[in-house]
């Protein structure tokens, strides 16, 4: 039973850990506790949360209950060593917006028993999950869709899991269920569209051909829109798509309505994201709003058509009859991966020094964090940063004061000078380690992605700015560090 000092000021985030949870929370009064329940009993009103505990006063074992004001997540304690499977499900279901809590409630306990970690959005418009699952428990989530979520949420698609053809790390730190105004941000008025005049969901074998045949059959080329963002499309993307210079889904809505809006309504659009769920959104949108009559999108989206890709490949026979992967490069993923490979095509560019590089990683500088792809040789040579100086000064000054970077001691991290390491992702030996001065805010607009370029400036002006200033580049490590490659 894992037994933690607490220590806290009004309305300032901790950890609250018991053997089988960690629960973030800010408390409405300062207090000391020692915290030995095995789960703690959670109420809620309205968005305040009330844990019941037990506090030590001298010899006494005080009951108590304190008010904190949001529950963040839970985290199984007992599956570090697991193989997970990453996988995804969505189905847009109408659901009743007082029934959202309870519902929250229950995939928390039902799921976390198993240890499956991830990302899940409930909102009236139905649900979307991300999840890593430990492998042995994928035939119970699999029954538990089934005899449990369906009655709730109606008829789910099959576990999309990810492309990798084995187990491994999980990619999500801890499990988080979040209540959403929509599942997908559209900006529209949900009256002006409706979600069940459902787009069409093909087969990633029935996609391929129909794209495959199409101007041969048709004399022109279809129209194929990429719906996810700039940052996604920029290492890999289906052969001929149109790919908006967006950065959130609003921005593909509108980009989808204009590149629309000369084409015939009987014309077929075909358009892909990762998963499916925001075609599924859009080609309602485009079908119901704009008129149109036919949308096609691949059903489980890029992962499912790339995971289609690499079980063909592995019958030889039939793979040397067909024409290769209509998608090139690597799939975007909003995990610890931050992408997944299709094919070995490298088509994106590292933002410092301009080499080719599929590699998204954040500045290991917390209060930078900026999403950046950056190759191998880069990241070794700049500790994992955007390479700006005040970012790498940061994290190498943190380093060299620290012993054999031993950033934690047992009573907690390491403080120098007001700087202090932060695990962003994964445990154990999986973690991500950013550093910065503790209470400084991030530099860059949470809500949105920032442009690496807007910030670096365009390859190789960041290795300029060190000349500019005198200073030689930093020595490259023999060993390449791969851990940042996780999200924050």
């Amino acid at each position: 039973m894992l037994t933690q000092r607490l220590r806290s000021m009004s309305l300032l985030p901790h950890a609250l850990r018991g053997s089988q949870r960690v629960i973030t929370f800010a408390v409405r009064k300062p207090l000391i506790a020692t915290v030995e329940q095995q789960q703690p009993l959670l109420r809620s009103f309205s968005n305040d949360y009330f844990i019941s505990t037990k506090t030590h006063n001298k010899n006494k074992i005080i009951y108590a209950s304190f008010q904190c004001k949001r529950l963040f997540a839970t985290v199984p304690s007992n599956n570090s060593s697991s193989t997970f499977r990453t996988m995804a499900f969505y189905k847009f279901h109408d659901l009743k917006k007082d029934d959202l809590p309870i519902f929250r409630q229950q995939l928390l306990d039902d799921l976390g028993k198993w240890g499956i970690v991830g990302r899940i959005y409930i909102s009236t418009e139905g649900i979307n999950a991300q999840l890593s699952c430990p492998e042995k428990h994928i035939d119970q989530l699999r029954r538990y869709c089934q005899e449990t979520l369906k009655p709730t949420v109606g008829e789910l698609m099959d576990l999309n899991l990810g492309t990798e053809p084995e187990a491994g790390e999980r990619a999500f730190r801890a499990l988080h269920v979040r209540i959403r105004k929509q599942l997908v941000a559209d900006g529209l008025d949900p009256a002006s569209y409706d979600l069940k005049n459902r787009p069409s969901h093909l087969s990633p074998a029935r996609w391929h051909e129909k794209l495959s045949n199409y101007k041969q059959k048709h004399g022109k080329d279809p129209i194929l829109i990429d719906m996810r963002n700039h940052y996604e499309s920029e290492i890999g993307y289906f052969e001929g798509a149109i790919r908006p210079n967006v950065d959130t889904f609003r921005g593909s809505i509108d980009a989808m309505n204009e590149i629309c809006k000369n084409i015939p309504k009987d014309q077929e659009i075909f358009m892909y994201c990762t998963g499916g769920i925001r075609c599924t959104k859009a080609g309602a949108i485009l079908q119901s709003a704009s008129g149109f009559e036919t949308v096609h999108l691949v059903e489980g989206g890029i992962t499912a058509y790339g995971r289609w890709v690499r079980d063909r490949e592995q019958k030889q026979d039939n793979y040397k009859k067909q024409p290769a992967s209509l998608f090139r490069g690597k799939n975007f993923t909003f995990d610890k991966r931050l992408g997944e490979d299709i094919t070995d095509e490298v088509l994106g560019k590292c933002h410092i020094c301009g080499q080719p590089s599929s590699r998204y990683q954040n500045c290991a500088h917390a209060s930078c964090n900026l999403l950046m792809l950056c190759c191998s040789n880069c990241a070794s040579q700049f500790l994992n940063t955007c390479g700006r100086m005040d970012c790498y000064d940061t994290v190498h000054d943190f380093k060299q004061k620290t012993t054999d970077h031993h950033y934690f001691k047992p009573d907690g991290p390491i403080m120098i000078d007001g700087v202090r390491a932060f695990v962003k992702q994964g445990e154990h030996g999986e973690e991500r380690v950013v550093v910065g001065k503790t209470g400084v805010k991030c530099e860059h607009q949470y809500h949105r992605r920032v442009r690496a370029v807007e910030v670096l400036g365009e390859p190789g002006n960041i290795l300029k700015e060190w000349v500019k200033a005198g200073r030689e580049l930093p020595p490259v490590a023999n060993a390449t560090a791969t851990s940042s490659s996780s999200s924050s």
